[in-house]
């Protein structure tokens, strides 16, 4: 039974974060749009919103969703497994996406991108060692 709930945990992470990155993509669009001086169009979540912002804003928040919900959820060594396994499997899919729909305005930002995912990255990581050392404190009390 505990592999099962294991296995469902971290489905569930997975699950969460592709959710959570849906919502949050045009934020992540607006930060993408700020730092990189981008011009974004608007839009209801990720409806009538340029591609472009909603690609990035996804993985931006992505990257920081499953940083926050493995190393706040899962042990240490499964977390960093999970997060792991997690972003390669993103990073086939996001290239194999780039190739598929020809997409060159995507291959002109990679280093800004690549400075905001690490920013995103450690601003999850960070939260979920706040968020776990916050729990240990109730758990004393």
């Amino acid at each position: 039974m505990s592999k099962v709930t294991g296995f469902l945990k971290i489905l569930l992470i997975y699950l969460g974060t592709i959710f959570l990155s849906l919502v949050f993509s045009q934020l992540g669009g607006i930060i993408h749009s700020a730092f990189l001086k981008t011009n974004c169009t608007g839009g209801l979540l990720i409806f009538d919103f340029d591609r472009l912002c909603i690609m990035e804003g996804f993985i931006y928040f992505y990257i920081f969703g499953l940083a926050v919900l493995a190393f706040s959820i899962l042990k240490q060594k499964t977390a960093w497994i999970v997060y792991i396994v997690g972003t390669f499997i993103f990073w086939l899919v996001y290239i194999f996406f780039i190739f598929s729909e020809d997409l060159d305005f995507i291959r002109k930002e990679y280093v800004g991108s690549l400075i905001i995912m690490i920013c995103m990255f450690a601003l999850g990581w960070l939260l979920a060692q706040g968020i776990l050392l916050v729990h240990k404190k109730f758990k004393k009390t």
